[in-house]
């Protein structure tokens, strides 16, 4: 796990009399025997693992009864979850998504990582409940009942979480939870995917937040006694002092009188210590504290195995290991893609949006320009024509050491009154010097119905007509493909 973080100089000091209780608050793992996988937190690669896509024998159908959900934009999930996750001792190198449980973990070695952190997440479920509410109203003096329709949206979706160390793959953690989130709302202007897409956040943050207070931790306050001597007067200032937030005063005045006086300013100065971060002299003080205040009545009262178990926690420190982020150093080629479709415009705009969607990715890129260019200096002005050059000789020609090939084999629509199919596919290949190829394949289809005939089929036209001025055919569609693509693909933390 990672190191414990004190945080800013602040304690809530509460009590009466000689006694008053300091609250010191630490960062803390929730999850069980977290010491002892700590060192695979150091340089982790995460691994999203998406919900298992509808059945292809038969998308119209499964889209038409509304049974694939809602598409989770889990790029934005997994930067949520390595924001939270990084602090001392924790870092998140890089992250992908990836179909199948089995492959999980592919890219990871070219990383070199302390441990792998896999998050299998269910397709989430939404609901939409009609509900009487009844709200009491006084008019002059009278008082009556006034019923209204609420529409009640809920999201949810559960994810299952691993932790294993590497390069073993040795398990460390199991667990799994779910996250929910539910509105009411008076119109009926929102469907549950339109409504879904705008709380979608919301569910990630809670997530997030469950996955770094189990690795990264989240605040505790720990109780730390401090007492003055009755009817010392230098003792009740030095403890007036630390409760006014002058531990610099206090703590002088303990130091002039530990030696001599006994064991309470002895653990004054080991919880100034402790507050400033000054964890080696917190262990010396409360040291002595402890071993001088045998026979006290009032000893018995502090907890020394919780203080030093936080010490303990808070001064180790896994051995550090550093990311292995020469992925992102390689110069990479996107291709002009081949194009099995009559669509003009289609292919180009999603190579245009799988462009942006890598360079936020943290790539090295050869701008498409410069690219389009080169290769058209060889003879090369379209996609499929370069299965006639070797990889290295295009390689080589435009200074890239990784090129991404793309196939685009579906982008088009069908419309049929009440019945709209939109779809985009395609197969990208990779291929690295000195690492050979690798090669997957996405597809987005969006399949809606309307209620009648004659308005789908007006809705359909003038949907299909604004896209064609803009020069962006199934911009939705084209946007989801290339999300999920570039999404297959490792990307770097923090970006």
């Amino acid at each position: 796990m990672r190191k414990v973080l004190l945080l800013p100089l602040l304690a809530g000091l509460a009590g009466c009399g000689g006694f008053y209780s300091v609250r010191v608050p630490y960062r803390l793992p929730t999850g069980p025997s977290a010491a002892s996988y700590r060192p695979a937190l150091t340089a982790l690669y995460m691994v999203l693992i998406p919900p298992e896509e509808a059945a292809d024998s038969n998308p119209g159908l499964a889209g038409l009864l509304g049974k694939t959900g809602p598409d989770m934009d889990l790029p934005a999930l997994a930067r949520a979850t390595a924001a939270d996750l990084e602090a001392p001792s924790v870092k998140v190198c890089a992250w992908n998504v990836e179909k199948g449980s089995a492959a999980a973990g592919s890219f990871a070695p070219r990383f070199g990582p302390s441990g792998l952190l896999e998050l299998s997440l269910s397709r989430p479920s939404l609901s939409l409940e009609k509900e009487e509410r009844s709200v009491t109203v006084t008019e002059k003096g009278k008082s009556r009942q006034v019923k209204s329709k609420v529409r009640v949206y809920t999201a949810s979706f559960s994810a299952g979480v691993r932790l294993l160390s590497w390069p073993d793959r040795k398990p460390l953690d199991g667990w799994s939870d779910s996250v929910k989130v539910s509105e009411e709302r008076m119109d009926d202007a929102l469907e549950p995917e339109d409504w879904y897409s705008g709380v979608e956040g919301r569910l990630f943050a809670e997530l997030a937040g469950k996955v770094a207070a189990r690795y990264s931790g989240r605040t505790v306050f720990r109780s730390r006694p401090l007492f003055a001597e009755k009817k010392d007067k230098l003792s009740e200032k030095a403890l007036s002092l630390a409760r006014s937030g002058d531990w610099s005063g206090a703590a002088a005045i303990w130091r002039e009188r530990a030696a001599t006086a006994g064991w309470r300013d002895y653990l004054g100065l080991a919880v100034a210590a402790e507050l400033s971060g000054d964890l080696p002299a917190a262990r010396e003080y409360y040291g002595r504290a402890k071993a001088a205040s045998a026979g006290d009545k009032a000893a018995p009262g502090v907890r020394w195995g919780e203080i030093y178990g936080d010490l303990d926690y808070a001064s180790s420190r896994p051995p550090e290991r550093a990311c292995d982020g020469s992925w992102f150093g390689v110069k990479t080629a996107l291709l002009p893609f081949s194009d099995e479709t009559s669509s003009v415009d289609g292919p180009p705009l999603v190579r245009q949006l799988l462009y942006d969607r890598l360079r936020e990715a943290g790539y090295d890129l050869v701008p498409l320009e410069s690219t389009d260019e080169v290769l058209r200096g060889r003879g090369f002005s379209d996609g499929g024509q370069l299965t006639a050059a070797r990889p290295e000789q295009i390689a080589g020609w435009l200074g890239a050491g990784r090129l991404i090939y793309c196939d685009i084999s579906d982008y088009g629509e069908v419309m049929a009154g009440v019945y709209d199919r939109r779809m985009v596919a395609g197969t990208a290949r990779i291929w690295e010097k000195g690492s050979g190829e690798l090669s997957f394949s996405e597809s987005v289809i969006k399949i809606s119905a309307q209620k009648s005939l004659l308005g789908g089929l007006a809705s359909q036209l003038a949907k299909g007509l604004a896209e064609r001025v803009r020069n962006k055919p199934l911009g939705p569609e084209a946007g989801l493909f290339a999300r999920q693509l570039s999404s297959a693909l490792p990307a770097r933390s923090g970006r």
